[in-house]
């Protein structure tokens, strides 16, 4: 299980520490739920970012409601 480590609502990004990818990039719009530091979370899929280092790009938070 991955845990969120960081997240800021005014830049709209995060960080998720994963067990076997490290810290993964995750912007605010690839989560069904309101991210909060501590969240454990599923990374569902993972793309690359520009500079080809791994980045979430489906994340949900089964302990969470889905935003709408």
């Amino acid at each position: 299980m991955a845990r969120i480590k960081s997240f800021s609502t005014e830049q709209g990004f995060g960080y998720i520490e994963h067990p076997e990818h490290g810290d993964l990039l995750f912007d605010f719009e690839v989560c069904n739920f309101k991210p909060e530091v501590g969240d454990e979370v599923e990374v569902v899929e993972i793309g690359k970012r520009y500079d080809g280092t791994p980045k979430a790009k489906k994340v949900i938070c089964p302990a969470k409601p889905a935003r709408r």
